[in-house]
């Protein structure tokens, strides 16, 4: 872990990109942890596309594409272990950094489109249309959360939930008839469908 750590901290010989692909490989051969090697792993990710400035903010999700292609991840890492196979690795690796960098850019158009059109719908300031377009900061919450965020009486947070309800743009989440969470739909769909890749 020592050299692995001076590795990361001098910068390696390589393109960036490559040089992450060959640290994540070292750090879950490694597998310093106990428990949560592949999770702090692909943190690490990126912690370091943050660090050489590839990302202003940790928005790259890299678990996704290597859960959904986890026997591929798995096979490729043991192929650089058992036969020094390299470039299928980082291949594997840098793809999948695209591919969830595209996914990720997406996602956020859609998200920006998607304000708009509520600012648009919803450009007054009684609580119903300040809640639609507060839900991109508070996208599955609470009557009481409601009423806290705007300070409102619990009958107008009610209210301003049951409209935007109607609308379609929240449903109640858990089923039950006291105690309930709500979500927005369209801010949920879009961060929960499937990616095109």
């Amino acid at each position: 872990m020592d050299s692995l750590e001076t590795y990361i901290q001098m910068g390696g010989q390589y393109h960036p990109l490559v040089d992450l692909a060959v640290t994540h490989y070292q750090f879950e051969t490694v597998h310093p942890c106990a428990d949560g090697n592949g999770r702090l792993g692909r943190i690490l990710i990126v912690l370091q596309l943050c660090a050489e400035g590839y990302l202003s903010q940790p928005y790259l999700y890299p678990s996704a594409y290597f859960n959904r292609n986890k026997q591929e991840y798995v096979e490729k890492m043991r192929s650089v272990s058992e036969t020094g196979d390299w470039h299928d690795w980082i291949a594997f690796f840098i793809d999948g950094i695209e591919v969830q960098a595209r996914d990720s850019y997406e996602r956020t158009q859609r998200l920006m489109e998607l304000r708009r059109d509520y600012e648009q719908r919803y450009p007054h300031q009684k609580t119903s249309h300040r809640l639609a377009r507060g839900v991109f900061d508070m996208p599955y919450f609470t009557a009481t959360d409601v009423q806290d965020e705007f300070d409102v009486s619990r009958q107008t947070a009610y209210n301003a939930i049951e409209e935007l309800v109607s609308d379609g743009v929240l449903v109640e989440a858990t089923g039950k008839q006291r105690n309930q969470e709500y979500k927005a739909i369209d801010i949920f769909d879009i961060l929960e469908r499937r990616p095109d890749h």
